[in-house]
């Protein structure tokens, strides 16, 4: 298990992105072997992940089920930090070349624009289940300048996405937020 605010920035591309025109002179880049959208890690994201066997009693329900799970404990945890309004999202999976323009069950929304985002990756020996929440805005213009999109692209992902900062109008103390969500998860997997 590991949890972690990020140190520096990167692109995170999705299995499927493999191809997409990246402009590495902006960002490093890192390919992931899940599925999902470009994601923009850096110290404004609180990730956390988790392996666990394919036999666990949390993933025995599969890839939904999972997420669900892991969703729900970022769920619990952000509510505790004074997210009230946070919510599962449970609708469609909605596609997106930006990880936190699209949707996915178990991922967490606020006021409909995603907090929190989740990935998984299923292996014969184990299930890894990742996440990124939002802490401080992250830098959009610098993921949309990495894979060349069009400027307009800037203002799509500040009215689909929402940080923690944002939701409670005051600087969000990352260190002590991790620690909450560690000791959350931990307490789940046992």
């Amino acid at each position: 298990m590991r949890v972690a605010i990020g140190s520096r920035a990167l692109l995170v591309l999705g299995r499927s992105q493999r191809r997409l025109p990246v402009d590495e002179t902006v960002l490093p880049v890192l390919r992931r072997a899940s599925g999902g959208g470009a994601v923009l890690a850096g110290p404004w994201m609180l990730r956390a992940t988790v392996s666990l066997p394919p036999q666990h009693p949390l993933t025995r329900g599969g890839i939904v089920a999972a997420a669900r799970w892991f969703g729900d404990v970022h769920l619990r945890w952000l509510r505790a930090q004074g997210i009230d309004g946070a919510q599962l999202y449970e609708g469609p999976t909605t596609d997106h070349w930006a990880c936190f323009a699209g949707r996915g069950p178990g991922e967490i929304v606020v006021d409909g624009r995603k907090i929190a985002g989740i990935a998984q990756r299923w292996g014969a020996a184990r299930v890894t289940l990742s996440a990124g929440t939002l802490i401080t805005p992250p830098p959009w213009p610098l993921l949309v300048r990495a894979l060349r999109r069009a400027g307009e692209d800037v203002a799509e992902l500040d009215d689909s996405a929402i940080s923690a900062q944002q939701c409670l109008r005051q600087p969000v103390r990352a260190a002590a937020w991790a620690a909450a969500l560690r000791e959350l998860l931990l307490a789940d997997v046992a």
